[in-house]
């Protein structure tokens, strides 16, 4: 009787260990395909990602040029601007003096600043007078 209890139970539980070991094989196997499918939509996502990043670099770019070709045009604006400004700041200062010795300083400075504006005065009457003379010119030849 024994040997047929002994028996059975190893049939039982080789049985169920063949089972057993059938299903942690076939989950490690499942594992390693969710792992592979995991990886393949990693490397999907990160080639999707790249481009995008190469795109996002390409308009970047573009617009850098776009940009730098804007800010060229507004430089020589920006000269004219910091002198009207400083211009203004002369005007402020004299405005609100307070006291003479202020007064004389403010009246002082807007001076040197008047004398350095000088060239582009002068070169402004220069293109004036180049006109004059060029109009008078024209009505000379025009009456002979």
């Amino acid at each position: 009787m024994t040997s047929l209890l002994d028996n059975g139970l190893l049939v039982l539980t080789g049985g169920g260990f063949t089972l057993v070991g059938q299903h942690m094989l076939a989950w490690m196997k499942s594992r390693g395909d969710m792992h592979r499918v995991d990886r393949d939509a990693d490397l999907k996502l990160d080639s999707q990602r790249d481009k995008l990043t190469m795109d996002l670099l390409a308009q970047a770019r573009l617009e850098m040029a776009s940009l730098r070709a804007e800010v060229a045009d507004l430089r020589p604006l920006q000269l004219r601007v910091a002198h009207l400004e400083e211009a203004l700041d002369h005007v402020y200062a004299l405005l609100h003096a307070d006291g003479p010795e202020e007064e004389r300083a403010a009246h002082r400075r807007a001076r040197a600043f008047l004398k350095r504006m000088r060239p582009e005065v002068g070169d402004l009457r220069n293109i004036a007078q180049a006109a004059d003379s060029a109009r008078a010119l024209v009505r000379r030849m025009e009456e002979e």
